[in-house]
């Protein structure tokens, strides 16, 4: 963390809750916020998917996937005793933000990236650490969208993003957890001297 140039840190330009809020809307413009409870029983719904084809099966194709991760999400969910009714957006969602983050392999065995074409696209697996890179990609997307973020926003980085809705999980936990994912960006996003995050090159 640095200074600028005049000795001051740049501030967050939205203060408290409402910079949470500003955060939530930009991932919902981008069609890939989910909550964060929800989008762990995505994670494990579209994991369990994939390693239950048999290789011998045509691999679902993406558009199919996300039908099935919302089926066995909602059923994981109400099992849990999870009280949540958007498993078909959220299932979207978080699929939309796996392709983004490359973590889908085709059958080729290249990421599957966005596109006119990635819904018809077979999914053979997934990347190693794929909630990891998911949840960075997220994170990254924040940064490029917003193009404001400093290190003064990791709480409301950790809100946007993390947040369980659950008092039990400590405050400082979820920050931890920024800047773990801000680290695996190291080489995408750079620190400038006033405390501003900037994503670098291409997204």
């Amino acid at each position: 963390m640095g200074d600028g140039p005049a000795g001051t840190l740049a501030p967050a330009k939205v203060p408290g809750s409402a910079r949470t809020s500003q955060m939530v809307n930009c991932l919902r413009a981008g069609l890939i916020y989910s909550e964060k409870r929800a989008r762990d029983i995505v994670f494990r719904a579209v994991e369990d998917i994939l390693k239950e084809t048999d290789s011998a099966r045509t691999p679902l194709i993406v558009s199919r996937l996300t039908r099935e991760a919302a089926v066995r999400a909602r059923q994981a969910g109400t099992a849990a005793g999870f009280a949540f009714k958007n498993w078909d957006m959220t299932a979207r969602a978080v699929v939309r933000a796996m392709l983004g983050a490359r973590v889908l392999i085709s059958a080729g065995g290249s990421a599957i990236a966005p596109g006119i074409a990635a819904q018809a696209t077979g999914v053979a697996g997934i990347r190693s650490g794929f909630r990891d890179i998911t949840e960075a990609y997220l994170l990254e997307f924040l940064i490029r969208r917003l193009g404001d973020v400093t290190v003064r926003d990791h709480t409301a980085l950790a809100h946007a993003l993390l947040r369980q809705f659950d008092p039990g999980v400590p405050r400082e936990d979820l920050e931890d957890r920024v800047v773990v994912l801000l680290a695996m960006l190291a080489g995408r996003v750079v620190l400038e001297s006033d405390g501003t995050y900037h994503a670098a090159g291409p997204s």
